[in-house]
């Protein structure tokens, strides 16, 4: 029997910062997104578990979080991360943060709580 396909699910912060990526760095945005689409999505959809999907362009960055980068989608792109959550439980795939790499630091920080916020909410689970 077909798994079921994941619902995608973007937070405030996420929508806030891919509008903000789309005007400063709309290839990087494309890139990232391509990725998404076409490369994780894809696998994520056929895959009993999120943890069992692996390609060049994910990150694992720890509690469940994947980072999703522009590798792969052209030559010269500034290093981007999405930040991702996938749960399993809801098979609902949380869109957090697109940030660049230098700040990922900084982002790592700013997606534990989006995701401490997503974990506790009523529609978790």
């Amino acid at each position: 029997m077909p798994t079921p396909e994941w619902n995608l699910s973007p937070t405030p912060e996420f929508i806030r910062t891919s509008q903000s990526y789309e005007k400063k760095h709309p290839d990087e945005l494309a890139a990232t997104l391509a990725n998404l689409l076409h490369r994780y999505l894809p696998r994520l959809n056929h895959a009993r578990h999120h943890a069992l999907v692996q390609d060049g362009c994910l990150h694992h960055e720890g509690h469940g979080v994947i980072a999703i980068d522009q590798n792969g989608q052209g030559k010269s792109l500034r290093e981007t991360r999405l930040y991702a959550y996938p749960d399993d439980a809801s098979r609902t795939l949380h869109f957090l943060l697109i940030a660049d790499k230098s700040s990922q630091k900084r982002d790592l920080r700013t997606v534990q709580v989006i995701l401490k916020r997503i974990q506790s909410g009523p529609s978790h689970g």
